[in-house]
């Protein structure tokens, strides 16, 4: 986690001595939407995949949480509750940082929250180029910027992601996604394997998605 390591090594001692490191089988929803959240959680090994259910039952996924990414900044900061289900897909370690623990680091260490203030930026930024793009880009465009995102924070650049979830993610088919993707290898600037995506040329997505990360 660059953003957190940024913070100092007071700052993450203090985070890692308060912190709890839990294992999740596959499949296990780990929160819920509008469940109390207490804890950053936080995938060690393993993918937390993020979405929303309607009302009729339609499930929608939002977002992957990769090794070294942090759910549940948001609720854990202004005490409220969880923004999406959280699932894990594949054998998980989460490790859990208390918000008690979280809140004594931020005050005691201020680098920390302007570390905090930074990503939460960042994740504001790919919200509002995700609605634009939505209107105003092409699909190759959105796949790219979905990748850089997905790729933002992660411990590694080996996406671990279905081709039917990033469909769902860009509000696109599958066969439409598959041609996308397929082009993007053939350029070099993915490997496509088994419910996996490598990223090998992240200057070129950024390049496609048409700004800066």
């Amino acid at each position: 986690m660059p953003w957190l390591a940024a913070s100092g090594e007071a700052a993450l001692r203090h985070l890692a001595e308060h912190a709890t490191l839990e294992q999740v089988a596959d499949g296990t929803t780990v929160t819920w939407r509008g469940h109390q959240m207490t804890h950053l959680l936080i995938p060690a090994r393993g993918t937390l995949e993020l979405s929303i259910t309607n009302a009729q039952g339609k499930r929608h996924v939002i977002n992957r949480q990769e090794p070294g990414q942090v759910f549940g900044l948001i609720p854990v900061l202004d005490d409220s509750a969880a923004i999406h289900d959280a699932v894990a897909r594949g054998a998980c370690e989460i490790v859990r940082v208390p918000q008690a623990a979280l809140r004594l680091a931020m005050r005691a260490h201020p680098e920390l929250n302007d570390r905090i203030i930074r990503l939460l930026c960042a994740r504001a930024r790919d919200t509002y180029q995700a609605l634009a793009a939505q209107t105003l880009a092409g699909l190759s465009t959105r796949l790219a910027r979905v990748l850089l995102s997905q790729l933002r924070g992660a411990a590694t650049r080996l996406l671990v992601m279905t081709q039917a979830d990033l469909a769902d993610m860009l509000g696109t088919t599958r066969q439409s996604l598959n041609i996308e993707l397929k082009r993007l290898e053939r350029e070099g600037m993915i490997g496509l394997g088994r419910g996996r995506i490598e990223i090998r040329d992240r200057a070129r997505l950024l390049e496609l998605a048409g700004g800066p990360d």
